[in-house]
């Protein structure tokens, strides 16, 4: 049965409005291109393939031939998403895993190692720590990866008057005036600006200035921490951050699809209701 689940095939809509038939055979198709590219640095063979068949075979068709094939969003930007989804986990495997593959599509180590210090803020100590663990390890089993892993010092301002300065010149910068407004009235500001003050001061002051993520993997990597830890509140404002800083409602809708492979396809029901809201209001276009 969840064979023939797998082999079903999709309607899809190309960008002419005609009707895409697509087979398992091509999803299959699609999914063996992609792990060409990205299989050189995974292990090797799955015990999966033994423990069950059927999990194999829809990981294969509908993960790396459908979903990560899907157009909308660009493949390193999915990369983002799924690294996120599995720091929110916090499996091993599945961590180690998606690090190999982001790597393997190009992103840098210090990019994997920034994702992981500007999570802190978002999933948490423990879970940043573990991932930050587990990319030590991806790294070391690589002499090109261990190569270019070189931490580059940058000064940081000492004080706290100056980091949250540059950190709203910075919000604004991206997201635009609303949301800083947004951000400085918040609950954490009126009723404990104390730490409210040092968290933005060094996750808007510091961090960002010194990571080298663009405004749209920060944006990815938000949204899907968000959905993952179903902040629903936190994720209708975020969505409109989003929109300010230049992504499109695709792009969004397909980061929720990414995630919900990894995290829970249900995720992505409650994500995309929120996002409707926010469309709606906006009237934003694709």
């Amino acid at each position: 049965m969840i064979r023939q689940v797998a082999h079903h095939a999709r309607m899809q809509t190309n960008q002419t409005g005609e009707t895409d038939l697509k087979t398992a055979t091509q999803l299959s198709q699609q999914a063996d291109e992609f792990r060409a590219v990205i299989d050189g640095h995974l292990p090797k063979p799955s015990p999966m393939i033994r423990i069950s068949p059927d999990h194999t075979l829809i990981g294969h068709e509908v993960m790396w031939g459908g979903i990560w094939r899907e157009p909308g969003l660009d493949t390193r930007l999915r990369s983002v998403a799924t690294i996120t989804a599995q720091c929110v986990n916090g499996h091993d495997f599945g961590l180690m895993h998606q690090i190999r593959v982001g790597l393997t599509l190009g992103m840098s180590t210090q990019m994997i190692k920034a994702m992981f210090v500007e999570l802190k803020f978002y999933a948490g100590v423990p879970s940043s720590v573990f991932a930050l663990l587990m990319a030590d390890k991806v790294i070391g089993e690589r002499d090109d990866w261990k190569a270019q892993d070189q931490h580059v010092d940058q000064p940081w301002l000492d004080s706290l008057t100056e980091k949250m300065e540059r950190g709203r010149t910075a919000r604004k910068k991206t997201w635009g005036e609303r949301a800083d407004r947004e951000l400085a009235a918040s609950l954490t500001h009126e009723m404990v600006p104390g730490a409210a003050e040092i968290v933005d001061s060094y996750l808007y002051g510091e961090i960002w200035q010194r990571s080298p993520l663009t405004v749209k993997e920060r944006m990815v990597m938000l949204l899907s921490v968000l959905m993952c830890q179903q902040h629903m509140k936190q994720l209708k404002r975020h969505i409109g951050y989003a929109l300010d800083a230049g992504l499109n409602q695709r792009e969004i809708c397909e980061t929720f699809a990414q995630c919900g492979w990894y995290r829970g396809w249900p995720h992505v029901e409650d994500a995309l209701e929120i996002a409707k809201e926010v469309f709606d209001a906006r009237g934003a276009k694709t």
